[in-house]
């Protein structure tokens, strides 16, 4: 029993020290927002899903997201004052990409992939909190290529590029909706993650 105890805190320790990792504010984590940002506002531009889908898969949000999660659910302050530094980072650095996007795009309609994003339902969140879950889990259990799958479900990079777009047209309905849909998603992961840690 003691053994198993031991074993247990170890992994645990593991455990938190990957996610940690993974919502590390680095060079890395700034390079592939920005990637991610600017592949998400083509995509939107565009039209494109699977431009769109491309983004979600690079995207790096979940990491930090994950980490607030655990920080809270460890009552880590050190933790959760670092993740929410390093999602500050990623949201201006993602904007400030998809502003200069749109505004050097000649394609600045609002299409359908766009508008999909600025109007968020029940099921959105119902999305994100199944999402965060599953997210949650397979973190817990070190397995990593669930993580892809939630970072796809979720969606989180497409709704920030729709707040960059708002933002670059002027259009205070479309980043709203959008800010609205991408802060329900984030709280809905970390409370969700918050509750399976």
């Amino acid at each position: 029993l003691v053994r198993s105890r031991g074993l247990g805190d170890v992994y645990k320790r593991q455990v938190l020290e990957h996610v940690r990792d993974a919502g590390a504010l680095g060079p890395r984590y700034g390079f592939m927002v920005v990637m991610a940002c600017g592949i998400a506002m083509l995509g939107l531009l565009q039209n494109s899903v699977a431009v769109i889908i491309g983004a979600m898969l690079i995207s790096p949000l979940m990491g930090p997201i994950i980490s607030l999660g655990m920080g809270l659910a460890t009552f880590d302050l050190r933790t959760v004052r670092e993740s929410l530094r390093t999602l500050g980072t990623g949201v201006a650095l993602a904007l400030a990409i998809a502003v200069p996007v749109v505004w050097l795009s000649p394609l600045q309609e609002a299409t359908g992939e766009i508008l999909a994003r600025t109007r968020p339902t029940f099921f959105d969140l119902l999305v994100a909190v199944l999402s965060g879950l599953a997210g949650a889990y397979a973190t817990i259990t070190r397995k990593g290529e669930t993580i892809v799958g939630v970072a796809i479900a979720t969606a989180l990079m497409p709704p920030l590029a729709v707040v960059g777009f708002g933002l670059a047209v002027a259009n205070w309905e479309i980043a709203g909706g959008a800010a609205f849909l991408f802060m329900t998603n984030l709280l809905a992961i970390a409370l969700s993650v918050t509750i399976v840690a």
